[in-house]
């Protein structure tokens, strides 16, 4: 077989670099100090939330526990209580549903009229 010739790339031309393009400045600023965006949880739903985890933390600490004084005896009554049986999962219960309560709970202004109306604005 005959040798190919070796083929060499052709030198690129030369152009001045593209000037870079700058995206358009958005109206919303994304830093942490910005002033203009609001969360979308009010202070009522932050209250629900706690108040709903307190519920849920009372409920595992009110069903904690339950060892037996005498290792070489069994008690029922201290495993199944009714603090443990019935109360605590009625807590927690009730915890998680105030939580999901402040989930699903509006934050009151829906429009900016009203969120101007109550700022006094």
């Amino acid at each position: 077989m005959a040798k190919q010739p070796i083929r060499r790339p052709a030198a690129p031309a030369k152009t001045t670099p593209a000037q870079p393009t700058r995206r358009p400045e958005s109206k919303r600023s994304w830093s942490l100090g910005a002033s203009d965006r609001d969360l979308i949880y009010g202070r009522q739903n932050f209250l629900l939330f706690g108040i709903g985890l307190a519920l849920v933390f009372a409920g595992l600490v009110l069903m904690s526990g339950g060892h037996m004084p005498n290792p070489d005896t069994w008690d029922p009554g201290i495993i199944y209580s009714f603090r443990r049986i019935t109360l605590a999962p009625m807590l927690m219960l009730a915890g998680f549903v105030v939580v999901i309560i402040g989930i699903f709970k509006s934050t009151g202004a829906d429009n900016p009229a009203e969120e101007e109306a109550a700022d006094g604005v």
